[in-house]
């Protein structure tokens, strides 16, 4: 729950407690992000509230959405961006004397 807290702030989220944060995310997450979220949200409610004990290969399954979340909203961001700058860098060197460029 508190990974969910944190990237839900980290995306600029908006609302008076979890559940509105994250649906304030739906458009921007997807609905499969957001139904991971709302998932991790749901197990640590049932934890924290309820006394809920989860089995490890339940809380596994929680990590891996996180983990998917991570790639999705953080990951695969930056190896695009990455992956962009040495193509604008491999045109600019192929044309030496054209101005650089400054965006895609």
């Amino acid at each position: 729950r508190a990974a969910v807290e944190a990237m839900a702030a980290h995306q600029e989220a908006t609302g008076d407690n979890l559940y509105r944060r994250i649906e304030s995310l739906r458009t921007k997450l997807g609905d499969d992000l957001t139904n991971h979220f709302h998932e991790a949200r749901m197990v640590g409610n049932d934890s924290i509230h309820d006394g809920t004990v989860y089995a490890p290969d339940e809380i596994a399954d929680i990590a891996d959405l996180l983990d998917e979340a991570c790639q999705v909203l953080y990951v695969q961001p930056a190896e695009r961006a990455e992956m962009a700058a040495r193509r604008l860098a491999r045109r600019e060197a192929a044309r030496p004397d054209a101005p650089p460029r400054t965006h895609l």
